[in-house]
């Protein structure tokens, strides 16, 4: 395992703390719109309420992990990035440019105070580091080539 240089917590929201529950309350809805009616029409058989309680746990308690499960680490070879149960492993050196975004796209950040990282042939990923400006130092000493642009 690689050696961790540096560890950095998501940027969090308020907002999103706000809609954190909402989000869990909508997905158990949907899930008992339809998952709801194939336990009706199995009589109630236990492994149908079994798995209507599964997705309903699941649908709570995702919310909470991207919540306290989403951070950076920078290691001597790769940017580790955990979200819940997601994970991506960049390496280093494949990142080609930093930029600061709001944008609203799907990603592993909790903030719209954002980090565009473009790495390989035309990738990028999105994250929100609480201290962004010494996420941006320290991804500059583990790949000095980076291009840091929009600050």
């Amino acid at each position: 395992m690689a050696q961790i240089r540096s560890f950095f917590p998501s940027r969090v929201d308020s907002w999103l703390i706000a809609i954190g529950p909402l989000a869990g309350l909508t997905a158990i809805t949907a899930v008992a719109g339809v998952v709801g009616p194939f336990v009706l029409n199995s009589g109630g058989a236990p492994p149908m309420l079994a798995l209507l309680a599964a997705i309903t746990a699941f649908s709570l308690l995702l919310p909470l992990w991207l919540l306290l499960d989403t951070n950076y680490t920078l290691t001597a070879e790769e940017l580790l990035i955990r979200c819940g149960p997601f994970r991506w492993r960049i390496a280093l050196s494949d990142v080609r440019e930093v930029s600061p975004s709001r944008s609203w796209i799907s990603s592993p950040a909790l903030s719209l105070d954002r980090l565009c990282i473009r790495h390989g042939a035309g990738r990028s990923i999105l994250v929100s580091p609480r201290e962004k400006q010494r996420f941006i130092e320290a991804l500059r000493q583990c790949c000095p080539s980076v291009l840091v642009t929009g600050f």
